[in-house]
């Protein structure tokens, strides 16, 4: 507001002067005005530039290994030079430490990447010239995962270690050994250097990142037995440790995941490593929609077993299909035994505890509802027996023994005869 009436007030001052100056300085201010038009544009292009780069930064691959913590079970390649006789694939033994040469143990826990060659080259300076050190990884170390919240088994996850070669096909001069264990994100940045010098285009490059053999958000959603109606993958919170060299503590993002099903665009399935945390936040109103997408989408899975015993026409392992309901097992066990009582259902709860639940059965009552709820995998299903099933039970026990003697009797008078 402030602009516009000073700019107001000089076009009241240009109009006012004589005619002969008003088609210069009609000029100017045009020009002026043209100038803000265009610093505010481009003020607002580099805010908005800066808003975006913040989200994707989180998300860009070839930064994901930069604040990668070494641990124990990481196998480190190291190439030195100009003494190449000292390269080699070394491993973090369980304290923490690296076996080297001339150096022996070496702590090396906690460490990243860029920290690790700063350490090796100036230990490494008593005892080379100016050595320069470069620092792969070649086997990434089983990951350990939290994922709470809203799905059908959160808990801690374990996921085995990663350890394949490079699936970058490109031509070199010296093809080595270690280059063959070094997987394609370590080689990634060397690529558009290795491409100008060779006069070739990203096309005839084919690099694929395998979801197979890395760990990202799909395979935890996937090992914690899926999503429900009510998870909110628009929101999914992920907790990460920062490098000590960096502060140490914790880093935070929020990633909508909803794309993943919805258009099946993987952007967002980002990579996750040990110490990682994911958070899956609860809708406010069921989504039934995202169960069929997320089936489709090989999140969920599409079936799900569990265990009947009592009076029912069939016992032992049922399997149902993701959402079933209690009716949906008695449907494909067999009717219910006349003379039947409650049904007790024993599950695991998100935290851990058992729970124990009687349920009156109605095979017509709603969906989800307390007389026919959903079920989960591995749920315990028991068909009790009702007063009159218990008492007549209790008769047949008791009557059992005379049946047996009246028809001994009867055989041996039989014999008799």
């Amino acid at each position: 507001m402030i602009l516009l009436k000073v700019f107001d007030n000089k076009l009241t001052e240009i109009f006012s002067l004589k005619r002969k100056f008003q088609p210069f300085l009609i000029f100017n201010v045009f020009l002026l005005f043209l100038t803000f038009n265009i610093s505010k544009a481009d003020t607002n292009n580099s805010t908005n530039s800066k808003n975006n780069q913040i989200e994707i930064e989180y998300l860009e691959s070839r930064n994901e290994l930069e604040d990668y913590i070494f641990d124990t079970g990481d196998s480190i390649s190291l190439e030195f030079y100009p003494a190449v006789e000292l390269s080699g694939v070394y491993t973090v033994n369980e304290e923490g430490e690296l076996f080297l040469p001339m150096l022996d143990e070496t702590f090396v826990r906690g460490l990243t990447k860029s920290e690790l060659k700063t350490l090796l080259e100036k230990r490494y300076d008593d005892f080379l010239i100016d050595p320069e050190i470069k620092v792969k990884i070649a086997v990434f170390k089983s990951i350990r995962v939290l994922a709470r919240g809203e799905l059908r088994n959160p808990g801690f996850y374990k996921f085995s270690a990663y350890s394949s070669p490079s699936r970058i096909t490109l031509e070199k001069k010296d093809n080595s050994e270690l280059d063959s264990l070094i997987e394609n994100y370590n080689e990634q940045s060397d690529l558009s250097q290795n491409l100008q010098s060779d006069n070739q285009s990203s096309q005839d490059l084919e690099v694929k990142r395998s979801s197979e053999n890395l760990t990202t958000i799909s395979d935890v959603i996937r090992k914690a037995g899926g999503i429900t109606s009510l998870t909110d993958l628009s929101r999914i919170e992920i907790i990460r440790d920062v490098p000590l060299g960096k502060g140490g503590g914790k880093k935070r993002a929020i990633i909508d995941f909803s794309t993943y099903i919805n258009s099946s665009d993987t952007t967002n399935d980002i990579r996750i490593f040990d110490g990682d945390s994911l958070f899956f936040p609860k809708l406010s109103k069921a989504n039934t929609n995202q169960i069929p997408k997320s089936i489709l989408s090989g999140i969920t899975p599409k079936f799900i077993t569990v265990s009947l015993f009592g009076r029912v026409e069939t016992t032992g392992v049922v399997k149902l299909p993701i959402e079933a309901v209690l009716s949906d097992a008695i449907d494909l066990t067999g009717p219910i035994k006349p003379l039947s009582g409650k049904i007790v259902l024993i599950r695991y709860s998100n935290n851990g505890r058992v729970i124990k639940k009687n349920i009156s059965y109605s095979a017509n009552a709603k969906r989800g509802s307390k007389r026919n709820p959903y079920l989960k995998k591995d749920d315990l299903i028991s068909v009790k027996s009702s007063f009159f099933g218990k008492t007549t039970g209790v008769i047949k026990e008791i009557t059992a023994p005379f049946v047996g003697i009246y028809s001994t009797k009867e055989l041996i008078e039989g014999f008799s005869e």
